[in-house]
């Protein structure tokens, strides 16, 4: 029998624990089981997710005849280190790369990688299977589609990649247990698991390989195999799910079948704990019904409405068609009358963008209380925007950056950088507004204020926001002067994917929310006072901005009075009444049986905003407990 090896490096965070299933390899080496020859001739020595030290990871390995590697941004000069290491030790060892980071056009792969034997292009069962075939005689490794030869460092290609008809052929990699060793082998690790529904993207954004390597027309998994395997996962305790689909929920009725199917397990396991998802891009009032049975069941992690930008222009220069705006409000009205946050996920620098419509955009969102997330332009080795016509027309600029994700061996992205419309020394002050603005908002240093003074005094958010930033860089004393002259070096040497939400601002937050929390609210008064210097009644805004944001040493219950209903009026519930006002407020608190950090806790929440506290109106005269000024 030969020995198979294949390895799908897990998506690593610095500092968390947390790793997914090698799913793409599972799935692929559970298809070539069905085939004739393959388990007559092969057997499956192991499957890795984690990285290791390279010579570690070759010495877990007897004889390996044949190895299969999963490429994304994440692992692709990981896994080239290792094709070289393994080919090295065992040279007739089979050495065959795949997945999305896989370049289609391969003519000159091979001339510096000799120790790569192949490259796998597109969907990977029928390729990788075929191939296995050939090495035993069953098949002519040229009449295998969709692969690329290495023919002495020259190319030979094989043609256009076949998908799968019936994705019923396809066993589950969670049921036949080809996961159930990952445990033992990676002691103290916390799995995350991926679940396919379907498979296929009917959109082509030009940013993207999905539409390109699925092929448009999206395909199903049956849903017997799918309740399968979320009871695999319900008996594992596996505390997220995240689901692969490009569109959860374009299939409605489907769809919230399998979101059932989601409750039921928790109902009867406990777990997954959450699940995660790519929302379809034509977000539905059906699919917030999806959402809102989620959100009661405690497993939404996020319900976001994926637009990359706002701006008309850019849409079309990415192929793109977002939801019209009359759909987009009502979805979002849909969301919050269930008590559902809303998020949004914007790609900043897209050709066609500006300062001006990015800003606007922007806090336009911000201004519907939409959290939004910005990220880099990673540009795909398969996407249309790699094409060397889209970055001339466009004058598309781009570096090749270490990646946030590096371990082990150092892992390079190729980011946008610039274009004719955002040159790079606008980018690079534009990426520090946004990490800045995104994080105010989100994590709640600025929605009361911000709406106070834009419907009170007309200051416009991205007015404040660029004069905050100003302020910060300018001001030494400032609690976010480090910060932000640190951030401002990352965006001078273009390291746009260190602006990242979440752990890569944890120290930032936790310096601003509670080490240094009374600066930080002095800041802010400071600033807004700069805009509307008359008004007595900021000091109150700001008073209710600091108690909605729930610290671990706020006490459970607040009751303050304040010379107006500002927190009603900025939210735009109430007409202005200036007059004695009592509050309560509740602090909130993080689930129960959970014992977080608060900056943690906040990482988790901002996404949701189960870190805002419960503000009502006090029906007795009550205390200020807080010193204004």
């Amino acid at each position: 029998m030969k020995n198979v090896y294949m390895a799908q490096m897990s998506l690593e965070l610095p500092g968390s624990n947390y790793y997914y299933y090698p799913y793409s390899v599972g799935v692929v080496w559970a298809y070539a089981t069905t085939q004739p020859g393959i388990v007559e001739n092969y057997s499956l020595g192991g499957l890795y997710s984690v990285k290791e030290p390279i010579e570690q990871l070759v010495d877990r390995m007897v004889d390996p005849a044949v190895v299969g590697l999963s490429s994304y941004v994440w692992n692709v000069s990981y896994n080239q280190a290792l094709a070289k290491a393994i080919k090295a030790r065992y040279p007739d060892c089979k050495m065959i790369i795949g997945g999305a980071e896989t370049p289609n056009k391969s003519e000159n792969f091979f001339a510096d990688k000799p120790y790569v034997d192949y490259l796998i292009h597109q969907e990977g069962e029928m390729s990788f299977t075929g191939l296995l075939q050939s090495f035993v005689g069953i098949k002519d490794e040229e009449t295998v589609p969709g692969i690329s030869i290495n023919r002495n460092g020259k190319t030979l290609m094989t043609g256009p990649s076949q998908r799968i008809m019936d994705l019923s052929e396809v066993p589950s990699p969670y049921t036949m247990g080809l996961f159930d060793h990952l445990d033992e082998m990676y002691p103290g690790k916390i799995w995350n698991a991926v679940i396919e529904t379907n498979r296929g993207c009917p959109f082509m954004c030009t940013f993207c390989d999905w539409g390109g390597t699925t092929f448009s027309k999206v395909k199903k998994f049956g849903l017997e195999r799918i309740e399968e395997e979320l009871e695999w996962m319900g008996q594992r305790r596996i505390e997220m799910v995240t689901n692969t689909d490009a569109n959860f929920g374009i299939f409605k009725d489907r769809d919230m079948e399998i979101t059932d199917m989601l409750i039921r397990t928790k109902e009867k396991h406990g777990f997954p704990v959450l699940f995660d998802t790519n929302w379809s891009k034509n977000a539905t009032v059906q699919l917030v019904d999806m959402a809102v049975k989620l959100m009661e069941s405690d497993m939404m992690r996020r319900f976001t409405m994926a637009l990359q930008s706002t701006n008309p222009e850019v849409l079309k220069h990415i192929k793109r068609v977002n939801l019209k705006e009359e759909a987009m409000t009502k979805v979002a009205e849909t969301a919050f009358k269930n008590n559902m946050s809303v998020n949004t996920e914007l790609i900043i620098g897209l050709p066609g963008e500006t300062w001006e419509s990015w800003t606007a955009g922007l806090c336009d969102l911000l201004s519907r209380d939409i959290i939004v997330e910005a990220y880099p332009v990673t540009i795909l080795q398969n996407s249309e925007m790699n094409e060397p016509e889209y970055k001339e027309k466009h004058g598309i600029t781009q570096a090749t950056l270490k990646s946030y994700f590096s371990n082990i061996i150092d892992e390079y992205q190729e980011t946008l950088t610039g274009t004719k419309d955002l040159p790079e020394e606008q980018m690079k002050k534009l990426w520090l507004w946004t990490w800045y603005t995104s994080m105010m908002d989100a994590n709640g240093f600025t929605q009361v204020v911000t709406r106070y003074l834009n419907k009170r005094h007309n200051v416009p958010f991205e007015k404040f926001y660029e004069y905050l930033l100003d302020y910060g860089l300018n001001n030494e004393d400032t609690a976010a002067h480090k910060w932000l002259k640190k951030w401002q070096g990352y965006g001078e040497k273009l390291e746009f994917n260190m602006f990242l939400a979440g752990l890569t601002y944890a120290p930032v937050l936790e310096d601003l929310g509670v080490t240094n929390r009374t600066q930080t609210y002095q800041d802010l008064l400071t600033v807004a006072q700069h805009f509307a210097p008359d008004d007595p009644l900021l000091v109150d805004v700001m008073i209710m901005q600091e108690r909605q944001q729930t610290i671990f040493a706020h006490e459970p219950t607040t009751e303050i009075t304040l010379g107006a209903n500002v927190f009603e009026y900025a939210l735009g519930k109430e007409d202005l009444k200036i007059q004695p006002t009592d509050y309560r407020i509740h602090r909130a608190y993080p689930p129960k049986g959970t014992d977080p950090t608060w900056v943690v806790w906040y990482n988790s929440t901002r996404k949701n905003k189960k870190w805002q506290a419960s503000v009502e109106y006090s029906t007795e005269k009550t205390t200020l407990f807080l010193e204004k000024g």
